[in-house]
């Protein structure tokens, strides 16, 4: 770009978002969006797989009318946020297992106006 000035060791970030109704049906455009920026980000196929489930999974949460989805891609690491969720599902003990066992950082975010989102990490290296 014109005029800028940002160095080459300069931390970059990319953030995706994505806003869909609430419910399964739109499940698959999330989980093609997500291939897409796992394959741009060349992350393995298991991995991407990963990221396509565990998101999943959190989206079932999701209440209201929409779904609001912002993936970021850092030099290290990709981090998948999902919001509005209802709290107390997000929170069974079996359902941490599962994002525990897929994503290699999971935590639930409530926000000031509580709104609660979950925020998925998973390392760029490939599988752990």
């Amino acid at each position: 770009m014109p005029g800028d000035r940002r160095g080459a060791s300069d931390p970059v970030t990319d953030v995706v978002s994505l806003t869909v109704p609430a419910g399964s049906a739109w499940n698959g455009v999330v989980e093609l969006v997500l291939a897409g920026l796992g394959a741009r980000l060349d992350l393995p196929y298991d991995r991407i797989d990963e990221l396509q489930l565990a998101t999943r999974t959190v989206l079932s949460d999701a209440v209201g009318p929409e779904v609001r989805l912002d993936a970021s891609a850092g030099a290290d690491d990709l981090e998948i946020r999902v919001g509005p969720l209802e709290a107390a599902s997000a929170r069974e003990p079996g359902r941490r297992r599962v994002l525990d066992t897929l994503a290699d950082g999971f935590e639930l975010d409530p926000s000031a106006d509580g709104v609660t989102w979950a925020v998925l990490r998973f390392g760029r290296g490939g599988a752990r």
